[in-house]
């Protein structure tokens, strides 16, 4: 799914979709809080699993900083 907002996520060069920038798990779950990628939101795999059973595939996703 690509960003909603023109500019910001979605565009020329920064569109989030083509950058693969996503929601997941790691194995790394010690480094949740730390920089690690270039723009993927990681999470401990047990919040991943429990947010996997609750939102739809192709559900929007807002994310606040």
């Amino acid at each position: 799914m690509e960003g909603v907002e023109e500019g910001v996520n979605k565009g020329e060069g920064i569109d989030s979709y083509k950058r693969g920038i996503y929601i997941h798990g790691t194995p790394f779950e010690y480094s949740i809080g730390r920089r690690a990628s270039h723009g993927c939101i990681r999470m401990r795999n047990k919040d991943i699993a429990e947010l996997f059973d609750k939102v739809l595939e192709g559900a929007e996703v807002e994310v606040k900083l």
